[in-house]
């Protein structure tokens, strides 16, 4: 079987998409994939370094409003569009999966237009307008909360799956967990920490968390991860002329598998495969949802589980060093079982399954 994936400019919607390729490939041996991307987006190396095979299309994020950027960006779509025209005739694909991301629209679009069947994933709460635009075109819609079905009223199909970083993230071996241990010097008895701030960090809330660290040297027990984003470790180190003995700084964390069963306390963005991650494992968090995104979706991503006592929420702009200390503090000095088991009853552990299932049923559907 062949599969063409597309879905970039975030791990948020790279990694699933690379989760699903792994369940499917396990499924159907022999099972080929092309994943199609932009240059500029992290795809362009995440995809390469998980060995599968890549190319680029020209692709803009579509713009709600009438200006001259907006016909820049449908005239970029349109090239974008004509290119992935091609590279679906040549690869002929059973089944096209879009996982989100301005470049989703073009190369589905072109695979819906030449007969392929097509899915596309939605991780957040309220749909991004890739998404919006393309439900009319595809066979059917995977969602990862209940409440987006609503939202897709237009499509021909909606399935709620889940999102398959979460059974990506239960699936780890005991192997990897010992290895994760050694390599981020982890003893026995430490309460872990994890900050991190989506896969490309932020500036505004690394600023804050690096005025933070010191006070950590006040607690050995505490063993602090902080994980920049590649563009903003430098600036983050220079700030900082020395470091508590458990405080490690980090650009990228590419075995977070491995890691997170290890955390106590995750401080972060509000991304769908955060999440996803977060309540597979029943983690307790403390969400900072990036007010930078479409339609604000992180927010809404974060209220879900703020409301059901799964999750702290923390919005940027009230975000300062001594209201995350007062945070972390009452978390880790206090019971963490309640929170943990309202954030694990949000998991779906079998998200890349039904994922699959549903990938592999429209894919049938037109070899039948």
């Amino acid at each position: 079987m062949k599969v063409l994936l597309t879905g970039g400019g975030t791990g948020g919607h790279i990694f699933p998409a690379l989760s699903l390729w792994r369940h499917v490939s396990a499924r159907v041996p022999g099972s080929q994939c092309l994943y199609v991307g932009t240059e500029r987006g992290l795809e362009s190396r995440i995809v390469p370094e998980a060995g599968l095979p890549f190319v680029s299309v020209e692709a803009a994020g579509l713009r709600r409003e009438l200006s001259l950027d907006a016909v820049r960006t449908l005239w970029v779509t349109y090239r974008g569009y004509r290119a992935s025209l091609r590279l679906v005739r040549e690869f002929q694909p059973d089944v096209a999966v879009g996982t989100g991301g301005f470049v989703a629209l073009p190369v589905i679009y072109a695979a819906s237009k030449l007969g392929v069947p097509t899915v596309i994933w939605e991780g957040n709460a309220r749909p991004g307008l890739t998404n919006q635009v393309l439900m009319r075109r595809v066979n059917a819609v995977a969602v990862c909360f209940p409440e987006s079905e609503a939202m897709f009223s237009r499509a021909r199909r909606v399935v709620f799956t889940g999102n398959p970083r979460a059974s990506e993230v239960v699936q780890v071996s005991a192997a990897d967990k010992r290895r994760a241990l050694d390599t981020y010097r982890i003893l026995r008895g430490q309460r872990v920490i994890l900050i991190v701030f989506g896969s490309r960090g932020s500036e505004t809330a690394n600023r804050i968390v690096a005025e933070l660290l010191p006070r950590f040297a006040d607690h050995p027990d505490w063993r602090v991860l902080f994980v920049t984003g590649e563009n903003h470790f430098d600036a983050i180190r220079a700030q900082l002329s020395a470091l508590p003995r458990n405080v490690t700084l980090h650009p990228f964390i590419s075995d977070m598998p491995a890691l997170l069963p290890h955390v106590d306390v995750v401080v972060s963005r509000a991304g769908s495969s955060t999440l996803a991650e977060i309540c597979a494992l029943g983690l307790a968090s403390i969400l900072v949802p990036s007010p930078y995104v479409t339609a604000n979706h992180q927010e809404e991503n974060a209220m879900q589980l703020a409301r059901a006592g799964a999750a702290r929420v923390v919005k940027e702009a009230e975000l300062t060093a001594d209201r995350l200390w007062r945070e972390l503090s009452d978390l880790l000095n206090g019971p963490l079982d309640d929170i943990r088991e309202r954030a694990r009853s949000f998991g779906r552990p079998d998200a890349v399954q039904r994922l699959g299932d549903l990938v592999l049923e429209v894919a049938g559907e037109r070899r039948a």
